[in-house]
């Protein structure tokens, strides 16, 4: 939660730093650009225009903030507010093009030469607009767990493989409490990755939250708590690794 207010707190500065105060230097690209192409640049409306850029996203921020971190009780998913986070930056740097007079020329044409500076912007938003809701798609799979004759691997970007005479115990339990992650992804019900309990220590999870029962394996290597895609499949699991 503390982490969403701080990042909406800097955002509104930034964004009140360059809306009001004109501090344009902070603008990517165009602190570098030639005085001549600066002259071109309708930069007040660029500045607006971001500012209110960063307003939103920190509204945002403050926004999940409350709904998941003040106990307000709401069961709001937070991927609509990321989605919306990333339609407000793909309009707003697609629009700002609009100010450049380096590109489009006053009846809004582009400039011989306009489409080349265009490129790099193109780049970045094809990578927003199918990269990031990829990934998002990625993590929100359901876990992929094998049991080979010699271990039990976990798939995916945080995956493990836990060899069976590494295992100390096997656990059939609940979901942990969980403080924080520490280097993983929650997306929608799914917790991928590290994370830290409540109790201070550090675990590996791979978790559907709207799934109760949890295996706990403690081995060689961070404690992992996994479960698959019901409860009854991972009461299941946990007979397999138990036997194995």
């Amino acid at each position: 939660m503390w982490g969403f207010i701080i990042a909406a707190l800097i955002l509104y500065l930034l964004g009140f730093a360059v809306h009001r105060l004109g501090w344009h230097f902070l603008i990517s690209g165009y602190n570098t650009m030639k005085r001549e192409d600066k002259a071109r640049v309708n930069i007040k409306a660029v500045a607006r225009l971001l500012g209110f850029m960063c307003y939103g996203i920190a509204t945002i921020f403050l926004l999940i903030a409350a709904i998941h971190g003040l106990g307000f009780g709401l069961d709001i998913p937070v991927e609509p507010f990321f989605i919306l986070m990333l339609v407000l930056v793909v309009v707003t740097l697609w629009r700002a093009q609009k100010y450049d007079g380096n590109i489009y020329d006053e009846d809004g044409n582009i400039r011989p030469g306009g489409k080349k500076r265009l490129i790099p912007l193109v780049v970045v938003l094809t990578f927003l607009v199918t990269f990031v809701p990829g990934l998002w798609f990625w993590f929100s799979q359901p876990t992929e767990v094998t049991l080979t004759d010699s271990a039990l691997v976990i798939e995916g970007v945080y995956g493990e493989t836990v060899p069976y005479d590494e295992i100390e115990t096997v656990t059939l339990t609940y979901r942990p409490s969980l403080d924080r992650r520490t280097n993983g992804a929650a997306v929608g019900s799914r917790l991928t990755g590290h994370f830290r309990t409540t109790g201070g220590e550090d675990v590996l999870v791979f978790l559907d939250r709207d799934i109760e029962a949890t295996v706990r394996i403690d081995w060689s290597g961070k404690p992992i708590y996994v479960n698959v895609e019901s409860n009854e499949a991972t009461e299941a699991l946990y007979e397999e690794v138990r036997l194995k």
